[in-house]
C-alpha cells in the first residue's frame, strides 16, 4: 500500500520538471489504490495533455468529471482542449456554460469564453468576457494579455497597449506580452 499524498506530491514534482512518463507511472500507482479519486484522474489527464495525447486526456478529464461533476479545473481544461486543439467550439461552449452555471465566480471560464469569442471574430464579446474574468481575478496576467489582443482586434490600440502593459507588470517573464507590445509600438 502506498502513501497517496506523498506519491501525488512526488508525481506533481515530476510533472513540473517535464518528466511526464515517471509522473504518469506514479499517478497510475495511485489509481490502483483509489479508483474514485477525481483529482488523480485530472492529474493523469494533465500528463496526457502535455504529451499531446488528446484522446486519453479527454477520456481522463471526463472520468474526473464523472466522479466529481463539480471539478471545475477538469471541466475548464476539457473546454480548453476542445477550443484550442480539437476545434469543437460547440462542445467547449457546453462545458463552459456548465461551469458558469455551477461556479459563476470562476474567472477561467470567462477567460475561455473570451478566447472562444475571439476565434469567432467577435472581439466586442471577447472584451466583455475578459473584463468579467479580470473582475473575478485581477491578478491573472493572461487575462490582461487576452484583453489586449481583443482590443487590438477592435483596432483600439490605446486600450490594447494599456492592458498588455498590465500583463507585463503582473508577469515580467511573459514573452508573448512583450512581443505583442513591441508589435503595437
Amino acid at each position: 500500500m502506498i502513501n497517496i499524498s506523498e506519491t501525488a506530491n512526488e508525481a506533481g514534482k515530476l510533472y513540473f520538471q517535464g518528466n511526464f512518463k515517471d509522473a504518469l507511472s506514479l499517478y497510475y500507482k495511485i489509481l490502483a489504490e483509489d479508483l474514485n479519486n477525481s483529482v488523480n484522474y485530472y492529474n493523469i489527464a494533465l500528463v496526457y495533455e502535455a504529451l499531446n495525447e488528446l484522446e486519453l486526456a479527454v477520456s481522463y478529464y471526463k472520468k474526473s468529471i464523472d466522479i466529481d461533476s463539480n471539478n471545475i479545473r477538469s471541466i475548464n481544461n476539457l473546454a480548453g482542449i476542445f477550443i484550442e486543439k480539437i476545434k469543437d467550439y460547440d462542445t467547449a461552449e457546453k462545458y463552459l456554460n456548465y461551469v458558469v452555471k455551477i461556479a459563476p465566480e470562476d474567472a477561467e471560464a470567462y477567460n475561455l469564453f473570451g478566447n472562444l469569442s475571439m476565434i469567432k471574430n467577435d472581439f466586442s464579446l471577447a472584451v466583455r468576457y475578459f473584463k468579467k474574468s479580470i473582475f473575478l481575478d485581477e491578478n491573472y496576467f493572461k487575462n490582461y494579455y487576452d484583453l489586449a489582443v481583443a482590443y487590438f482586434g477592435l483596432n483600439d490600440k490605446e486600450n490594447a497597449i494599456q492592458n498588455v502593459k498590465k500583463s507585463i507588470e503582473l508577469n515580467p517573464d511573459f514573452p508573448k506580452a512583450k512581443e505583442l507590445l513591441q508589435q503595437m509600438l
